[in-house]
């Protein structure tokens, strides 16, 4: 069997799928149902991560004109919202984690549908000759459900019906997830190196800028929304990281173009750097909301 054709077809794919049956794992019934609790946080975030995000990406796209391939890079990334990777760092910084598992699980819900129709747009958009390829959208839909709804479903329904073993499941599962991500990523550097070397500078510059601006305007939303500072951690990860997973199984196994993923490996190394940074501010934005609370009440 070709190596290539593996890795898209089998390796990636599982990869996600276990990443997604990972949060099932950790996720109830009633984390979907504060959609209702908490209305006001979870629109905001899902304002940033549906709507904010792809707009930021086209934006950059445009003003920027990079390569072709690194403008539908950007946008394929950006339509991939959050992940437990932006869980793991709301855990971190003692954010509201409630809101961010309800968020990750939400927009996994929306992205079965957006996906498609954003890669779609940013191909219709900025694919020029070869790079033009075929987005069967309707295919897609029901692949992105197999591989994030179906896996959830899993998850939650061994959670909720043998939840000791599910416990004991999920750092197995999440130990694999990233060993079989951090293979990916290296596999996927390998076949995309070309790419990398051409456009290691436009790929990077993108990355880069999409990153600080939506994490920068996911924090804005959320102050501006009046969240509380466990809100505003979470909406801030939530809209400034994407899941990285994801955004490779669009680029190599629904659309077979590795090189669409190259902003995405670039963005991985970006990502880790702002997201520590602003683990750092998020204690000092909780002291200075503590103390505001404790001057009101003296």
């Amino acid at each position: 069997m070709d190596p290539a054709y593996l890795f898209q077809t089998i390796i990636i794919p599982f990869g996600l799928f276990l990443v997604m049956m990972g949060l099932g794992l950790t996720l109830s019934v009633d984390d979907i149902l504060r959609v209702v609790i908490m209305p006001k946080a979870v629109l905001v975030g899902l304002a940033g991560q549906l709507l904010l995000l792809p707009l930021v990406a086209f934006g950059l796209a445009f003003i920027m004109n990079p390569a072709p391939v690194i403008a539908i890079g950007l946008i394929l990334l950006a339509a991939c919202p959050g992940g437990i990777t932006s869980n793991a760092y709301v855990f971190a910084s003692r954010g509201d984690i409630a809101l961010s598992v309800t968020l990750t699980t939400v927009a996994s819900l929306f992205t079965v549908v957006t996906m498609p129709l954003l890669a779609w747009l940013a191909l219709t958009t900025f694919a020029e000759g070869s790079e033009l390829v075929s987005v069967p959208v309707a295919g897609m839909m029901k692949s992105l459900a197999q591989l994030t709804l179906l896996p959830i479903a899993i998850g939650m329904g061994i959670r909720k019906f043998k939840p000791g073993f599910a416990e004991k499941m999920v750092e197995p599962v999440r130990k694999m997830a990233i060993a079989i991500l951090i293979m990916v990523i290296i596999t996927n550097t390998y076949f995309s190196i070309d790419t990398l070397k051409q456009y290691i500078v436009q790929a990077g510059v993108a990355a880069f800028v999409l990153n600080i601006t939506c994490m920068s305007l996911g924090y804005g939303l959320a102050r501006l929304s009046k969240l509380n500072a466990y809100q505003t951690i979470s909406i801030t990860y939530e809209v400034g990281i994407q899941n990285l997973s994801l955004a490779l199984v669009l680029a190599n196994t629904l659309l077979g173009v590795p090189d669409y993923a190259a902003v995405t490996l670039i963005y991985g190394f970006f990502m880790k750097m702002t997201a520590l940074s602003f683990m750092a501010y998020a204690r000092k934005l909780k002291g200075m909301e503590k103390a505001a609370g404790e001057a009101v009440s003296t």
